[in-house]
Parts: C-alpha cells; sequence; structure tokens
C-alpha cells in the first residue's frame, strides 16, 4: 500500500499499472534494457522502479520538475534507449544502446548532486539495492512500527530507497507528500501519531517555522545536508527523537544514527559497511568507505566519537585556508547562528589579495536588530581572530540549487564572475 498526498493506491491498484506496463508495446520487454524515466507523480516512479527490478530492467531517475529539453539531453548522456517524461505513455525514444553494458547488472542510475564539481552518473545493481534496504531496515531501531511519511523526492535514494522501498520491505505503508503547502504536509504528520518524516534540513526549516512550539512530533530523520545546529536544538525540543543518516551517491545510505547526540552525529555505518576516518575533531580525516573491494572516497572529512558514532566536520573542498590555517565553515556557522535574531546563515571561501583566502558570511536576519558590527563583535567574543569573517553580508535570501542544500562551491563561483 502506497499514499500520495491524500490518494491511497492498494494492491489491486498497483497491479493495474502494472499490467498497463505490459500492456505497452515499448515496456513489453525491458530486460537488459536502461530507460530514463522523469515523473511527477511518484506513484509512476515508484511502480516502475518495481516493474523494472522484476523484469531486470535498468532505470535512470531524473527528477521531475526537471524541463523537457533537460532530461532528454541527461538521458542521452546516459546512453538510454528512451526516456519516459510526464506520463509512462510520453513515451520518447532515444539513439542509445538498447542492451545494457556486457556484464553489468541491472539496476538504478542516477546523476551525483554536482554540488562540488560536475554531475556523474552512478549505477548500482539490484542485489546491491536490496543489500542497503536489508541492512538499513536492521539498523532502523522499531521500524516496524513507524509509519513513513516521505518529504524527500523518490526520484533520489534518500526518499527513495530508505523512505519508500525499506517501508515496504518491511510492510509499512510509505505516505509520500508532493504538496508543497507545509500546512498541509503538518495536517498529514498530525493525523499520524506514530511518524516518521523523512524530510532534509530546508524543508524541516520551513515545517518548523511554521509551527506552533506547543505542537510535538513523534519522530524526525534528516539527511542530504549537514543539519545546522540551531535547526537541530529548534527541532529536539519538538520531537521526541531526531534521527540522521549519510549516504552519498555510489553507496546510499552509509551510517545512521537513531537518536542524535548532536547536530553532526551522523550515527553508526550499516552492517555491510566498513568506514575509516579521524580520532577526533582535531584530526578529522577524510570518510573513506570500504564497500567490498571497493574503496569510496566521500570527501567528507569526519571523526569517530567516543561513543562511536561517525561525526560530520566540513567538505573538503569547503575548507578555508587563512594564511595557512584551516577554518571549517560548520564551526563558525555554528556560532553565528547562536545569535539571537539570525535566521539561517551560510559561511564559504573568499579571495583575499594578500594572504590568498579569507572567511565570508551571507545572514539572513530575522529582525533588523542584526548588524554587520553586531555579528563581528558576536564572533569576536567566541572565535580566534583567523576564523572571523572579513567581510558580512546580510541579505534577505540565500541562493539555493534546484537540490535545496546550499551550495558554498555555487556562492564562490558567483563572486569571481
Amino acid at each position: 500500500m502506497i499514499t500520495v498526498n491524500t490518494t491511497r493506491y492498494d494492491k489491486m491498484e498497483l497491479e493495474a499499472l502494472n499490467q498497463t506496463y505490459q500492456s505497452l508495446d515499448y515496456l513489453a520487454q525491458v530486460e537488459n534494457k536502461t530507460y530514463a524515466i522523469c515523473f511527477h507523480d511518484p506513484i509512476y516512479t515508484i511502480s516502475l522502479v518495481q516493474y523494472f527490478r522484476k523484469n531486470a530492467g535498468s532505470l535512470l531517475l531524473i527528477h521531475g520538475e526537471t524541463p523537457l529539453e533537460t532530461a532528454v539531453t541527461l538521458a542521452v548522456d546516459a546512453e538510454c534507449a528512451a526516456l519516459l517524461f510526464g506520463d509512462p505513455k510520453h513515451y520518447i525514444p532515444l539513439s542509445g544502446s538498447l542492451e545494457e553494458e556486457q556484464g553489468r547488472e541491472p539496476g538504478i542510475c542516477q546523476y551525483s548532486s554536482g554540488t562540488t564539481g560536475a554531475a556523474k552518473l552512478i549505477h548500482r545493481s539490484w542485489s546491491e539495492i536490496q543489500t542497503e534496504l536489508d541492512a538499513y531496515n536492521q539498523a532502523l531501531e522499531y521500524g516496524e512500527t513507524l509509519n513513513p511519511i516521505i518529504l524527500a523526492p523518490v526520484s533520489h535514494s534518500y526518499g527513495l530507497l530508505s523512505g519508500v522501498l525499506s517501508a515496504l520491505e518491511r510492510g509499512s505503508e510509505p505516505v509520500i507528500i508532493r504538496n508543497t503547502n507545509p500546512k498541509f504536509a503538518l495536517g498529514i504528520i498530525q493525523a499520524t501519531p506514530r511518524h516518521l518524516v523523512y524530510g532534509i534540513p530546508l524543508l524541516f526549516q520551513a515545517l518548523s517555522g511554521f509551527t506552533q512550539r506547543s505542537i510535538r512530533f513523534h519522530r524526525f530523520i534528516s539527511s542530504g545536508a549537514p543539519m545546522p545546529d540551531s535547526l537541530y536544538r529548534k527541532l529536539s525540543g519538538m520531537t521526541d527523537c531526531m534521527l540522521q543518516q549519510y549516504g552519498c551517491s555510489e553507496v546510499g545510505c552509509i551510517s545512521l544514527s537513531n537518536q542524535m547526540e548532536a547536530h553532526s552525529d551522523l550515527g553508526r555505518p550499516l552492517k555491510h559497511i566498513r568506514l575509516r576516518a579521524g580520532n577526533d575533531a582535531a584530526s578529522a580525516l577524510e570518510i573513506l568507505i570500504s564497500l567490498g573491494d571497493r574503496t569510496i572516497h566521500t570527501q567528507d572529512l569526519g571523526f569517530i566519537s567516543g561513543t562511536g558514532s561517525l561525526r560530520f566536520v566540513a567538505r573538503m573542498d569547503d575548507v578555508i585556508n587563512v594564511a595557512g590555517l584551516k577554518v571549517y565553515p560548520l564551526e563558525v556557522e555554528q556560532r553565528i547562528e547562536r545569535l539571537e535574531g539570525v535566521q539561517e546563515v551560510v559561511v564559504y571561501r573568499g579571495k583575499h589579495p594578500v594572504i590568498g583566502e579569507m572567511v565570508k558570511a551571507k545572514i539572513v536576519a530575522a529582525n533588523p536588530s542584526i548588524t554587520e558590527a553586531l555579528v563581528r563583535e558576536w564572533c569576536v567574543q567566541g572565535l580566534p581572530p583567523y576564523k572571523i569573517p572579513q567581510q558580512i553580508e546580510l541579505t534577505a535570501q540565500i541562493k539555493k540549487p534546484a537540490s535545496g542544500k546550499i551550495s558554498r562551491r555555487l556562492l564562490e563561483m558567483e563572486e569571481q564572475t
């Protein structure tokens, strides 16, 4: 059973979709073929994922808001045989190979987020995905008694695998919310007492800003971007339990915290994952993932805490080198976020004519009492001089890419042009 907004699809309705796919000539035989799909309606994405998985085909998942021209380009670059756009009956044949690469197992293809460089195509086999689902459900304590509510898009691994497919594996009924009105989402959440809400920090920020403090939530689970300390403290006071998971395109979910100890708490690795990181915050190292005979470089800096949980420190590309001294943007952001009246902040790298790099900050203030001088004075009280932003900009909005994640690289590139 799957619910999209308030529309519930039972087994008979899902089977009817399956039969529709079988009746379409271009979907009758999908074994060893790769199709791209781009839908607004998540039921099409989920049902076709199940259909292609059952029939040994592969799918390239494209975000439902992607324009047709861009979707075609992505599908062609991935050498897909066809694109299904908007509706499974809108079939666009492409010049890609009709057959899978020799020796490659069918599965799911996705483009990486591209927040630190050009997006790359990732392929994960159905068997690899099943291994992740089994490990994820084992790590998710009390998962079988919780009702997942998915605010994240199902075109990404977080919403699709962790949110929807894992729930179906354990017999739960996922609810996917595509209505962007926070009031609508809040109504669904309140009507589901034992909920586990899947979202990203940006969505939780919007939901918490709309919500009255008197409302109590059961469980929130966050992923997709590091949770700001201010948001973690705010949500911790509104929920019975805060969860956070960590992953990457090549692996899917890497680790899961069932009870966050801090905003940077990424939990323990899933049973099929081996990881290496630093021993403490001062000696943070790149998080390396061992999966079978592969080693994946995450480009994230982290360490293992005294309780055995993985802690996030910074993206390697985000670290600012101020006259030979390292500045982690997250640490500076945490300090600024604690200043009353600051609504949102991003700290990033700027160019300096003498020392090479400097610390810059963009701030969204909740009231006019916040000034550059006040922020700088606040930083002086809690940070060493080299970590204090040399340039502070108050702005009405911090620009973000379509993913909703803050991209420091995007801000740096825009200011260099």
